[in-house]
């Protein structure tokens, strides 16, 4: 297994009125790190394009530990907290540390792959299960089972 983390800084427009980051921006900065880690493997914008299919998220949800503020860099760790047999279901926890390496949030994810075409969730290509199959899990990861979808 290997592991995947990618760097962000806390920009002015990440910030809300209590001068510190915004709920939503840790949504931005996981996504962001998700497009990362799939790029870094050779899965881009222009594959997804090109087989017509993306992701949709059913579920999201963040827990708070610490303050972000701007200019702070932030440690984004994405992990595998579940895959279905067959890679169409998936779960995606992202750790994000401050630079001393305090946990700063916990976001999680729960989506599939939505074929473009057919407007229905589908199995991902061969290299795309490889790239999901490859990364980290979590201490908790358990199979998706495909009766749930």
């Amino acid at each position: 297994m290997e592991s995947f983390s990618h760097l962000v800084e806390v920009r002015w427009s990440d910030c809300d009125a209590n001068q510190h980051v915004r709920h939503n921006a840790y949504a931005d900065f996981c996504t962001h790190a998700r497009i990362e880690w799939l790029r870094a493997h050779g899965f881009g914008f222009d594959q997804f394009q090109k087989h017509g299919f993306g992701p949709v998220i059913f579920k999201e949800s963040t827990e708070y530990y610490k303050e972000l503020k701007m200019s702070e860099r932030v440690s984004v760790v994405v992990r595998i907290a579940g895959l279905s047999a067959d890679g169409s279901r998936f779960r995606i926890r992202h750790d994000l540390c401050k630079e001393d390496g305090r946990p700063a949030a916990l976001h999680e994810i729960s989506g599939a792959w939505f074929d473009l075409r057919q407007r229905k969730l589908m199995q991902p290509p061969a290299e795309l299960l490889a790239i999901f199959s490859a990364l980290d899990r979590t201490e908790d990861f358990a199979e998706i089972p495909l009766k749930q979808a």
